[in-house]
C-alpha cells in the first residue's frame, strides 16, 4: 500500500468529545492534588497538636516541624498537580482511555483520531494504520471493500491511486461510525472516582475536626495557635511532674549509674499553683542494648497535704545492667526520653610504693607493687601511688588508725593516678580510699589498704657445736659452726661466756660484720688462749666447772635508744679432766662397737642368703615350705624356686642400703671421736690413726663404694632372674663374690675395733693403777703430816 498522504479532517462529535475528556483529565489532578495537600495539612495540624501537647519541644522542633509540613505539602502539589500538568494528553491516548470503557467502539475512534493526526505520526505508525485490523474488522466496510482487498491481495503491484482510493473509504467508513456512537459516550466512566473519595474524605474528616476544636475548645485552638507561632508559654496542665536528676524537661543529660546498681528514681508531682498530684504515675522503660522493655506504676511515699507540702513523692527502682531509656507517665503530664547510662564504677588496677628507707639500712630508694597487703620497714617513709580504671575528679584517703584524713595529689595526665604521704610508723595501719570518678560515680565500698609494719628484729644466730661434745678440758678449742644474720646489715659480734654463776665475760669475734647482712660462723673459741699482757689464759677453766657459751651479734638500728642485739642458743660444758673425757670416748667406742657387731651379723646374713641361691640345684620345696610341699604340682616346683630366688635378691638389695647408711653412720661416730680428741687436746698420732686410718676410713669405704657396687649387682642379678637361670649365673657368682668381700671387709673393722677395745681395757688398767698410786701417796702423806703434828704437840 502507498505510503502517501491524504486529507482528513476528524469528525466535530469526536473532537468535542475528546477535548472535554481532556479537560476533566485536568480537573481531576487538581481536585486530587488538593485533597492531598489538605491530607497534609491536617495531618501535620494533628500530629503537631499532639507532639506539642505531650513533649513541649522548644521553638527550634517546632519550626522543624512546620518545615516538614511544608516540604510535604509542597511533595503533594508536585506530585499530583505539577507533575500531571505537564505531561501531554495526546489525543489517541485519550482516545484510547474510552476505548477500553466502550469496547462496542472497535477501536474506531482511536483509528479516526491517528488517521487525522497522519502526517505528525512516523511512517511505522502509518503503515500500521494502513494495515490496522480494526478497518478489516468493521462488518460495513469489509462488505463494501471486499473485492477491492482482494484485488489488491492478488495483485501487490497495483497503482498507488487505486490504493489511496481503497484506503480513504476505509478511513471514512471508520470516522462516521466513530462520530455516530458519540453520544452514547458517557466520559464519567472513564474515571475511577474512589481515589478521589477516598482522598476528599479524609480531608473533609481532618479539617472537620479541626473545626470542632475551634469551635468547642477555643482556648485550646487558640493557644496551640500561639504555640505554631513559637511562643515558649508551655501547656496549661493539671498534673506537673518533676524528676529529680532530670529538672531540665527539654534538654537534660543523661544521668550515670554504676552498672549493676539499684537507681531510685524520684518523682514530685507539684500541688501548689493549682496542680493536683495524679493517682498513679507509671513509667515504661526499655533497654537498647537487647530490645527489653516494660513498664510498672511508681511507689506513692507518704500522702502530701496541701499547705503542708509542695510536692507529692513517688519512687521506682531500677536495676542496672545496661543503658536504659524510660517515659514518665502520670494524669495529663508526660515526660519523654530520660536515659540512664550504665557506666563502670572507679576501681583501682594497681598500687605500688615509692619507699625511702632508713639510713642505717643503707638502701637506695625502690619502687614495690602492693597486692593486697602493703609492707613497710619500720621507720621508712613511702609516697603510695594509686592507678584507677578511669579519669577522676576526686579521691579521698581516711587514716583508720590515727582517724585523719590524709591530702591525695591527682596526676594531671589523665587524671588516672594519684598519690599520697605514708608516714613513718611502728604499728600497722589501715588507710581507706574512696574515689569520684569524672562520670560523678562513686566506689561502692572504700578501698582498703592494709599497711602492715615490719619491725627490725634482732639478729638471728644458727650455732652448732662442730667436732666437740658436752664434756670439755681446760684446754679445748671449741669450734662452731653456723651462720649469724640481720635482715639489714650486721654491726658487732661476740662470744658470751660465763663460769658457772658468773658474771657474763664478752669477747669481741677476731673477724667482725661491719654491715655485711650474713657471717659464716668459723671462728673457734680457744680455752687456752692467753691474755697478751698477763699471758695467762683469758678463761680459767678447772675441772668440775661449767662453761655456758652463746654467739651474739648486734645490728646498726638507731630509731631507738640502743641497737637490737640477738644471740645463738646456749651451750653449757661442762670441764672435765683429760682422763674423765677419755673414759666418756671410751664408752663411745663400746657404743659404737656393739652397733657395728649388729651391721656385720646382718651382712652375714646377706652373705648366707646370697649363698643359697643355687641355679643349678632340683628345687626343694619343701625345704621352704614343709606344709605344703607335697600338696603342689610337679610343674610349679620350678616357677615356685625362681620367684623364691627373686624374693631373695630383692630382700639383699634392701638389707645392703640399710647396711650402707648404718655403716657410714658408725664410720661418723668413729670421727667426732677424733674430732674430739683433737679440740680436746687430748689425741696422739698412734690414736688417730688407729681411729681414722684402722676404722673410720675402712668404714667410709665399706658404706660407699663396696656396698654400692654390691647394690648394682645385685640389681643386674635381679634383671637377670627375670630373663632365666641360664643368664643369672654370671651375675650371682658377681654377687656372692662382693658379698663374700664385704663381709670380710667389715670383719676386719671388727676385729681392729676389738683390739683398740683391748688396748683401751689395758689403758683403763695402767689408768686404775697411777690412780691407787696417786691415792696412796696422798694418804702417805696425810698420815706423816698428822705423825709430824703430833710430835709437835708432845
Amino acid at each position: 500500500m502507498s505510503a502517501a498522504a491524504f486529507p482528513f479532517e476528524v469528525p466535530r462529535p469526536v473532537a468535542q468529545k475528546v477535548a472535554r475528556l481532556r479537560l476533566l483529565v485536568r480537573l481531576y489532578s487538581l481536585a486530587e492534588g488538593l485533597c492531598a495537600m489538605a491530607i497534609v495539612l491536617g495531618a501535620g495540624f494533628w500530629l503537631g497538636l499532639a507532639i506539642d501537647w505531650m513533649l513541649e519541644p522548644r521553638p527550634a522542633v517546632r519550626v522543624a516541624l512546620i518545615a516538614a509540613v511544608a516540604l510535604a505539602c509542597a511533595y503533594a502539589a508536585w506530585r499530583y498537580i505539577v507533575r500531571r500538568f505537564l505531561v501531554r494528553l495526546p489525543a489517541d491516548s485519550l482516545a484510547l482511555l474510552v476505548e477500553r470503557q466502550y469496547p462496542e467502539l472497535d477501536e474506531g475512534l482511536v483509528t479516526t483520531i491517528q488517521a487525522a493526526n497522519w502526517d505528525d505520526a512516523a511512517p511505522s505508525r502509518r503503515a500500521t494504520l494502513a494495515a490496522s485490523p480494526d478497518l478489516a474488522a468493521s462488518p460495513d466496510l469489509a462488505r463494501s471493500g471486499l473485492e477491492l482487498e482482494n484485488a489488491s491481495l492478488a495483485a501487490p503491484a497495483a497503482s498507488s491511486t487505486y490504493g489511496a482510493t481503497y484506503g480513504r473509504a476505509l478511513i471514512d467508513a471508520t470516522s462516521r461510525r466513530a462520530a455516530a456512537a458519540m453520544p452514547k459516550v458517557e466520559l464519567r466512566r472513564v474515571f475511577d472516582m474512589r481515589p478521589l473519595a477516598r482522598k476528599g474524605a479524609a480531608a473533609l474528616l481532618l479539617f472537620s475536626a479541626m473545626a470542632v476544636l475551634a469551635l468547642a475548645q477555643r482556648e485550646t485552638f487558640a493557644f496551640y495557635l500561639d504555640r505554631l507561632r513559637l511562643s515558649d508559654e508551655p501547656w496549661p496542665r493539671r498534673v506537673r511532674l518533676t524528676v529529680v536528676g532530670f529538672e531540665d524537661r527539654e534538654a537534660s543529660a543523661p544521668v550515670n549509674v554504676a552498672r549493676g546498681d539499684e537507681y531510685e528514681l524520684v518523682v514530685l508531682a507539684s500541688i501548689i499553683d493549682g496542680h493536683q498530684a495524679p493517682a498513679e504515675v507509671d513509667v515504661r522503660w526499655r533497654r537498647p542494648a537487647d530490645g527489653g522493655r516494660g513498664s510498672g506504676p511508681m511507689l506513692r511515699i507518704g500522702s502530701a497535704a496541701a499547705g503542708r507540702d509542695v510536692a507529692q513523692q513517688f519512687s521506682y527502682a531500677f536495676k542496672i545492667a545496661s543503658d536504659i531509656e524510660f517515659d514518665v507517665l502520670g494524669g495529663d503530664d508526660r515526660i519523654y526520653n530520660l536515659r540512664l547510662r550504665a557506666v563502670e564504677r572507679p576501681a583501682i588496677t594497681r598500687v605500688w610504693l615509692d619507699i625511702s628507707y632508713p639510713g642505717y639500712m643503707d638502701r637506695d630508694p625502690r619502687s614495690v607493687a602492693v597486692s593486697g597487703r602493703a609492707e613497710l620497714p619500720e621507720g621508712a617513709e613511702a609516697l603510695c601511688r594509686v592507678e584507677v580504671n578511669k579519669p577522676l575528679t576526686s579521691a579521698e584517703v581516711h587514716d583508720l588508725s590515727e582517724q585523719v584524713d590524709l591530702p591525695a595529689t591527682i596526676s594531671a595526665d589523665g587524671s588516672r593516678q594519684f598519690s599520697f604521704a605514708v608516714p613513718p610508723s611502728r604499728v600497722d595501719r589501715v588507710f581507706t580510699i574512696a574515689l569520684r570518678d569524672v562520670d560523678g560515680v562513686e566506689n561502692r565500698e572504700p578501698f582498703r589498704l592494709p599497711v602492715s609494719v615490719l619491725l627490725d628484729e634482732p639478729p638471728e644466730a644458727a650455732i652448732q657445736l662442730r667436732g666437740i661434745g658436752s664434756a670439755v678440758t681446760p684446754q679445748a678449742r671449741i669450734p662452731f659452726s653456723g651462720r649469724i644474720r640481720d635482715d639489714y646489715g650486721l654491726r658487732e659480734a661476740w662470744f658470751e661466756h660465763r663460769i658457772d654463776e658468773g658474771e657474763p665475760q664478752r669477747r669481741p669475734l677476731q673477724t667482725q660484720p661491719e654491715g655485711m647482712v650474713e657471717l659464716r660462723m668459723t671462728e673457734p673459741f680457744d680455752l687456752s688462749e692467753a691474755d697478751l699482757q698477763s699471758r695467762r689464759p683469758r678463761v680459767a677453766v678447772e675441772p668440775g666447772q661449767k662453761l655456758t657459751l652463746e654467739v651474739r651479734a648486734s645490728d646498726a638500728y638507731d630509731l631507738g635508744d640502743m641497737p637490737h642485739t640477738g644471740g645463738s642458743q646456749r651451750f653449757v660444758l661442762n670441764i672435765v679432766t683429760p682422763s674423765e673425757l677419755r673414759a666418756i670416748l671410751e664408752k663411745r667406742e663400746l657404743g659404737l662397737r656393739q652397733r657395728f657387731e649388729a651391721v656385720y651379723e646382718k651382712m652375714v646374713g646377706v652373705r648366707d642368703l646370697l649363698r643359697r641361691i643355687d641355679l643349678a640345684a632340683a628345687p626343694r620345696p619343701a625345704e621352704d615350705d614343709p606344709g605344703r610341699g607335697a600338696d603342689r604340682p610337679a610343674g610349679a616346683a620350678p616357677a615356685l624356686a625362681a620367684e623364691r630366688d627373686r624374693a631373695r635378691v630383692g630382700g639383699a638389695r634392701q638389707s645392703a642400703l640399710q647396711l650402707a647408711a648404718e655403716t657410714t653412720g658408725v664410720a661418723e661416730g668413729f670421727e667426732d671421736i677424733v674430732a674430739e680428741l683433737v679440740n680436746n687436746r687430748v689425741d696422739t698420732e698412734e690414736l688417730r690413726e688407729r681411729l681414722e686410718q684402722g676404722i673410720a676410713e675402712p668404714l667410709h669405704e665399706i658404706g660407699g663404694p663396696m656396698l654400692a657396687r654390691l647394690d648394682q649387682r645385685l640389681a643386674a642379678l635381679e634383671a637377670s632372674l627375670e630373663a632365666g637361670p641360664a643368664q643369672a649365673a654370671d651375675p650371682l657368682t658377681a654377687v656372692q663374690s662382693d658379698a663374700e668381700e664385704v663381709a670380710d671387709a667389715m670383719k676386719a673393722v671388727l676385729d681392729r675395733m676389738l683390739e683398740l677395745e683391748s688396748y683401751n681395757e689395758l689403758v683403763e688398767m695402767l689408768r686404775g693403777i697411777v690412780a691407787d698410786q696417786q691415792k696412796l701417796k696422798e694418804q702417805t702423806q696425810r698420815e706423816q703430816r698428822q705423825r709430824l703434828r703430833s710430835l709437835l704437840d708432845d
